[in-house]
């Protein structure tokens, strides 16, 4: 579990600040994506889905870094979301033609952010009993 910490702290670098630019600067999506709300509805509804989620996801991360029973609900949310993210995101490039660095980059970071997770999910069981084990050995 020692990976754990610097694992959480990259998701919590990538994901929180820039659901917070989402939330607070709507304009930096367009710059950066091409993303624009052309009625306030809309505008709210990329605040929410952009900044909001993403936002949501940083503070689970911190969440788990500032206390441990919480790291695997973050892993299940990156699983979900990284995973299905990048499926999106795949499809999407396929079938609209998005091939920019901006959405090469973010698949293969969603593809890392979901796969990493569902490995850990996958280990978690063995490292919690590696880590009892141990407990158990400094106690004789």
């Amino acid at each position: 579990m020692k990976y754990s910490k610097p694992y959480l702290i990259l998701t919590l670098l990538v994901w929180l600040p820039w659901g917070l630019q989402c939330i607070f600067n709507t304009d930096n999506i367009v710059d950066v994506i091409g993303v624009t709300g052309i009625h306030p509805t809309g505008v709210t509804d990329i605040r929410v889905m952009y900044g909001g989620v993403q936002f949501a996801v940083g503070l689970m991360a911190a969440a788990a870094l500032y206390d441990g029973r919480h790291f695997e609900k973050t892993l299940w949310c990156l699983a979900f979301l990284g995973s299905c993210m990048a499926l999106s995101r795949f499809y999407g490039l396929v079938v609209d033609g998005s091939g920019t660095a901006y959405t090469w980059g973010v698949l293969g970071y969603e593809t890392f952010a979901g796969t990493s997770a569902i490995g850990w999910l996958i280990g978690l069981p063995r490292l919690q009993a590696q880590q009892e084990a141990n407990k158990g050995d400094c106690q004789a």
